[in-house]
């Protein structure tokens, strides 16, 4: 996939999207730098654009901070509504 101006949304569609992939749900997270290299791959200006928008994430409660935000994970009393934005962004679920 080649790097691309992205909307706020369609970052944080990816960045849910790629937690999903990943299985992260609840006790089970993911690694944020691992995150953030392979999200580098599809989002412009990395850091920044992942950061803020994970950030906004975590305050809509859709993603779970742990181990001192080292680590990501799902929050699974939101997996109705997460399933259902990935489907409308067009996700392969």
């Amino acid at each position: 996939m080649v790097k691309s101006r992205q909307t706020d949304k369609e970052i944080q569609d990816t960045i849910l999207y790629y937690l999903w992939q990943e299985g992260a749900w609840g006790e089970s997270y993911t690694n944020y730098e691992k995150m953030r290299r392979r999200l580098g791959m599809v989002v412009k200006n990395n850091g920044k654009n992942t950061d803020k928008q994970l950030k906004k994430l975590v305050n809509d409660r859709f993603v779970l901070k742990l181990k001192q935000g080292r680590t990501y994970s799902l929050n699974h009393l939101y997996r109705n509504t997460i399933e259902e934005r990935l489907i409308e962004a067009e996700f392969p679920i």
